[in-house]
């Protein structure tokens, strides 16, 4: 005769308990081995992007190094001494503080590097607009999107 463990429902025969036990144990453990090598690839993937980060950014220092000349030549002295051109300011929109200009310059120049220039900065204008602002518009679209 089966030995049952009392419940309220009824009871379960001891092979019912140890097939529950076995399973929950055996999912869990799955769940926790998948956590596990997923986290350990992440971890293989980062270093080899590191690594070739590294490589790259040893190839643009290289590059810089060889650009320049070790010794200037007399005529590049003088043009070196000379003082450079200005940049050119962008057109700033009237009533935009010079705080908020110099937080977009430094944002366009660490994105886009050296070479961007900026020539104007603006406000857009607002279309409709909404009672919530555009944070507000913002989280109901994302609320709102569907799911495709």
């Amino acid at each position: 005769m089966d030995q049952y463990l009392p419940l309220a429902a009824g009871g379960l025969s001891l092979f019912d308990a140890s097939l529950v036990s076995t399973s929950l144990v055996l999912v869990f453990g799955l769940l926790i081995a998948l956590c596990l090598i997923i986290t350990l690839e992440g971890k293989v993937f980062d270093s080899f992007n590191d690594k070739n980060n590294a490589k790259k950014r040893a190839k643009a220092m290289e590059e810089l190094h060889s650009s320049k000349p070790s010794a200037p030549s007399a005529p590049a002295a003088r043009a070196a001494s000379a003082p450079a051109a200005p940049a050119p300011s962008p057109a700033v929109e009237a009533g935009i503080p010079g705080e908020v200009v110099a937080a977009i310059s430094a944002a366009i120049f660490s994105l886009e590097g050296c070479n961007a220039v900026v020539r104007e900065i603006r406000r857009v204008p607002q279309s409709g607009g909404s009672r919530r602002g555009a944070w507000g518009d913002a989280g109901v679209i994302q609320a709102t999107r569907p799911f495709l």
